[in-house]
């Protein structure tokens, strides 16, 4: 079980400050992987969701072709490929996409990465479109947190994923969403039925901040009603 609200917002607020304190890119070993981690991207040395989302999908995409929204440091896109399935990787942040390069390299996989503005760049079609979304949708949140890599206000970013995301499945394609226990769940349905789909947890999961602080993560899945 998550801890409280006010418990996780105070323990994040601190690792985010933590995290800003690299000035230049570092190196972490993160489960099987030896990365490369920009200062300007979410960082899987403090923040364990991206490991934890890392672990999990590949028993779900089980080999299939894999889209990547949002590649940060590349761990969870590393696990993929690892697994089997063919990598396309996309994010608005150059460094992101460059230090995601640099990390299949240094660990001997292979993917395809853009700069892109969620699916502005991207072509083809995919088995399984992945997105650990900016979550937060509350202004009255820390400053720490209002930032793009977790913030979207009204989640006007997630609207539009969704409503673009059926131009880049195959015809039996999952779009999948990496989300919180504190996520607001009723507003992604709702954003979900407008295109006369449905949601469905289909993996949950515990991390630990430190400190004594947890947070619970779920993978969803988008489908066709």
């Amino acid at each position: 079980m998550a801890s409280s609200r006010q418990d996780w917002e105070k323990r994040i607020s601190d690792l985010i400050n933590e995290a800003k304190k690299h000035q230049e890119a570092y190196s972490e070993q993160v489960g099987y992987f030896q990365l490369q981690i920009h200062p300007s991207v979410y960082s899987p040395k403090y923040f364990p969701e991206t490991l934890w989302y890392g672990q999990n999908l590949p028993s779900i995409v089980k080999g299939g072709s894999f889209l990547e929204i949002g590649v940060g440091s590349g761990l969870i896109s590393l696990h993929l490929a690892a697994s089997g399935s063919k990598v396309v990787g996309a994010d608005i942040n150059p460094f992101a996409v460059e230090t995601t390069q640099q990390n299949f390299s240094r660990n001997q996989q292979e993917g395809t990465f853009i700069v892109s503005d969620i699916f502005d760049k991207i072509d083809g079609r995919f088995d399984f479109i992945f997105w650990n979304h900016p979550w937060q949708i509350d202004a009255s949140v820390p400053d720490e947190l209002k930032t793009e890599k977790t913030f979207d206000l009204g989640y006007q970013l997630l609207q539009r994923f969704v409503a673009e995301s059926a131009n880049y499945l195959t015809e039996n394609g999952k779009v999948l969403l990496g989300t919180s226990s504190f996520a607001d769940l009723e507003a992604i349905r709702s954003i979900v039925g407008k295109g006369n789909e449905s949601l469905e947890i289909v993996r949950t999961g515990l991390g630990h901040l430190g400190r004594g602080v947890t947070e619970e993560y779920y993978i969803v899945q988008i489908q066709q009603s």
